[in-house]
């Protein structure tokens, strides 16, 4: 109370109304205020009853990050000025050093200074979205008459508009080859600009690394053959089933075989290992070796970057946008895993990727944490996603897949409902599952608001779309009083996949 009286006092000589002053003695008090918007600065004590330090700090800036917060403290100390900075405070002052007209002036350039920082990112933000909009709409632009390129080009290559000359079939084939490197950096463009934009899509799924490994390598077979370049696979027995999407799984493979490739000389080899983290079994790890030129080991990090370029300089001319590694990451990054990169043993490059592998037990867990959850009644929430007039194609279907799923998360409760990846193969319809800690009547309540999500979504009516949505309760079981927490998870979870089997059987002979 001392020191709200004494701030008083400094404002005693300001124009009357300049500053209104509200004082809460608790910080829940101040945060639930703060929420309620209509402030314009903080001044924040550090060591208050229900909060100290740096923490006050951190949850005051999560509330309202767009008021400017001014920290007090008793402490003279610059590392803590410094850090308080980091947590999103404008300034730092420490009590008994404060001048009556040193505060007001503080708290009028605080706010100056966050209202300028404020449009300077708004403009940074214009900037970039224009760029990237700009990159967008120049690269559809260009993806259509490049298309058209390659087609007649491959004609001509064919021979299906008449003979042509050896000279003439090296030219064709020169053409050919740099249409398809433009067709692959226009490429690189849009999936950067939807990292951007936050659109990159990504659905996470039982997926098979044998499988995807089979198939990258076979689509790169014939690109390192050219280069007399051999590929080669070392896969561990019975690999799991990793938590990914395959089709995004695929093309972090393509993009680390194909850098592999090209920085590898010929007569070079270019393997594929997966298996098992040595140290932590629920994750899964690939590698993609090469005996090619390595890499400056201060260089590792940065090879990630959007536009880096790590060169050869045995290769003539550049080969890219160094997009493809950044892409890669992103990809990797948004499927829970990581990547890295280190020089082989010998020589060459290793670039290492991890997956977790899929664990219907950890995907459950965060809506069972409590163990009274455990014990109490779980209700499989299902919904089905068809089309009247069927799929236009697997972009359209995928892209319907994704909207649906962001329709279904916002029907869930935080803290108590798992959407889960998805279970099935895909068929004549999309299946979902919700995972929810409540009762038959708690599932009515889940696909009610489903269902009102769904009528206010025309885009799906428009589209021929079609919604089924139905729920299953489980039994509660008595636990045994032995029986960790992970025992009861295994055996929760084993209930729910033989229930979800059981709807998928059933749904699909329908269907059938």
């Amino acid at each position: 109370m001392g020191d709200a009286r004494l701030l008083r006092e400094m404002f005693s000589n300001e124009k009357p109304d300049s500053f209104e002053f509200v004082h809460f003695l608790r910080l829940s008090e101040a945060l639930n205020h703060l929420a309620k918007g209509g402030v314009d600065i903080v001044l924040l004590d550090m060591g208050l009853p229900d909060g100290h330090g740096l923490e006050t700090v951190r949850r005051t800036h999560a509330v309202a990050p767009g008021v400017p917060i001014i920290v007090l403290t008793g402490l003279d100390d610059e590392l803590m000025a410094a850090e308080a900075m980091k947590e999103g405070a404008q300034d730092y002052l420490i009590k008994g050093h404060i001048e009556s007209r040193a505060l007001p002036r503080a708290l009028r350039h605080a706010a100056e200074r966050h209202r300028m920082q404020a449009e300077t990112d708004l403009i940074r933000t214009n900037q970039l979205q224009f760029k990237d909009e700009f990159l967008s709409h120049v690269s559809h632009e260009l993806r259509s008459p490049l298309t058209a390129i390659h087609q007649f080009v491959t004609i001509l290559v064919d021979g299906l508009a008449g003979a042509v000359t050896a000279e003439q079939q090296e030219y064709l084939a020169i053409v050919l080859r740099n249409v398809k490197q433009l067709q692959s950096m226009i490429s690189d463009l849009l999936e950067v600009t939807r990292v951007q934009a936050g659109k990159l899509a990504i659905e996470l799924q039982q997926t098979s690394v044998n499988d995807a490994i089979r198939d990258t390598l076979n689509t790169m077979q014939l690109v390192a053959a050219n280069k007399g370049i051999a590929l080669t696979s070392e896969i561990a027995f019975d690999l799991p089933l990793v938590c990914a999407d395959p089709t995004r799984l695929r093309q972090i493979l393509i993009i680390l075989l194909d850098n592999a490739v090209k920085f590898t000389q010929p007569n070079g080899t270019v393997k594929v290992k997966a298996g098992l983290m040595e140290h932590d079994s629920t994750f899964l790890i690939l590698e993609v070796s090469d005996t090619g030129c390595g890499i400056d080991p201060k260089m590792t990090e940065r090879i990630f970057e959007r536009l880096f370029q790590a060169t050869d300089p045995t290769l003539a001319g550049r080969k890219g946008l160094g997009l493809g590694l950044h892409i890669c990451k992103e990809l990797v990054t948004r499927q829970g895993g990581e990547v890295w990169a280190m020089n082989g043993a010998e020589q060459g490059m290793v670039f290492s990727v991890t997956l977790p592998v899929f664990s219907l037990p950890s995907l459950i867990a965060p809506a069972l944490a409590k163990e009274s959850r455990l014990e109490g009644p779980i209700t499989v929430v299902m919904t089905e996603l068809g089309s009247t007039t069927g799929w236009l194609s697997d972009e359209v279907r995928d892209e319907h897949v994704h909207e649906f799923r962001e329709l279904l998360r916002r029907c869930l409760r935080s803290d108590l409902d798992v959407l889960l990846p998805r279970m099935s193969p895909p068929g004549a319809a999309e299946m979902f599952f919700i995972v929810a800690a409540t009762d038959d009547l708690g599932g009515e309540l889940i696909t009610k608001r489903i269902r009102k999500q769904w009528d206010g979504h025309e885009q799906f009516a428009q589209a021929g779309l079609t919604l089924g949505a139905s729920q299953r309760s489980l039994e509660p079981k008595p636990r045994k009083s032995s029986a960790s927490m992970e025992d009861v998870l295994a055996r929760v979870a084993g209930d729910i996949q033989a229930l979800i089997s059981e709807e998928i059987s059933s749904r699909t002979a329908v269907n059938g």
